[in-house]
């Protein structure tokens, strides 16, 4: 079950690990004092998610400091996360001139045009990153992409090559999802060779991942299309129970169990338990509506 909230968070994940990553002793050997002082300034408030204090601090190191790469690929960072993807792009274009850290800046680059919609940039700046170094959190985000552009088998090489090296739930699990897409994308839907591969997949993750729910839904999903009336059923019951002890035994913020709300919403509507589908539904509507008026509410008072 864990792995449900984990599928949920990998982009925030990933951000504060790129938080940390680009400074070392080594590469600001040498930098100017009062600019690296800024520079670390802008980096605790960059953790601390205190974005524009940020960005302030970092436009102070580049001020005193035009050519520092650093500055620039962490300020990027922060004009990301406040959904300022132009500004982002901006700055990653600047490390990228200054002939430093292609690796993150292409990714963190691309990450930036596909929040835009530009597929075809962040395909080529994820391709550009993969050059300079294999990543296997960089290589699921240019499969995805893939996906947006129904380019499914790239998906499903990019996928294959995750599983390679770093074979996880995860990973069987979005393959065996695109296996699943190109059947439904086939002209002839006849041919199961390709489901069965999305049914292996999905066996793998949740031979990895025994309490990994969305495998279980996408395995009765798959079962269904292969005429396994009664695999489909026990899948979707054997969700239903994951969901119920999750929900039982959560003791974190009451919006992260939104997501839990919607799985078990769908798989109770699925198995035609209607009056609990909508109950689930509500439940999570609830907590959105409430999650909301909180964010406001400290808004109101900032």
């Amino acid at each position: 079950m864990r792995a449900l909230i984990y599928i949920m968070t990998p982009v925030l994940i990933l951000t504060v690990l790129l938080a940390s990553r680009f400074v070392t002793w080594e590469t600001v050997r040498g930098e100017n004092r009062q600019a690296l002082v800024h520079l670390m300034e802008g980096s605790r408030m960059l953790r601390t998610w205190q974005l524009p204090q940020a960005i302030k601090a970092f436009t102070q190191a580049i001020d005193i400091e035009p050519r520092y790469a650093e500055a620039y690929v962490k300020r990027g960072l922060a004009y990301y996360r406040l959904g300022q993807y132009k500004a982002a792009i901006s700055d990653y274009t600047q490390t990228l001139a200054l002939k430093r850290y292609h690796a993150d800046a292409h990714a963190s680059r691309g990450d930036a045009y596909r929040a835009l919609g530009d597929t075809q940039r962040a395909i080529a700046d994820y391709s550009a990153s993969l050059k300079k170094r294999w990543d296997a959190g960089v290589m699921r985000k240019r499969a995805q992409t893939y996906l947006a552009l129904h380019s499914t088998q790239n998906a499903i090489a990019d996928y294959g090559a995750v599983i390679k090296r770093q074979p996880s739930a995860t990973a069987y699990y979005n393959r065996g999802n695109a296996y699943r897409q190109l059947f439904n994308s086939q002209e002839s839907p006849e041919n199961r060779n390709t489901l069965v591969l999305a049914l292996a997949d999905v066996d793998e993750a949740i031979a990895l991942e025994p309490r990994f729910v969305p495998a279980y839904i996408s395995r009765a999903q798959i079962q269904a299309q292969l005429g396994e009336q009664a695999s489909e059923k026990s899948d979707y019951i054997h969700a239903v129970e994951l969901l119920t002890e999750e929900i039982q035994h959560w003791q974190g913020e009451p919006h992260a169990l939104i997501p839990v709300y919607y799985w078990r919403a769908f798989a109770y509507q699925k198995l035609g338990v209607t009056d609990k589908a909508k109950n689930d539904a509500n439940a999570a509507n609830e907590r959105i509506f409430k999650f909301l008026l909180k964010k406001l509410k400290i808004c109101d008072i900032l």
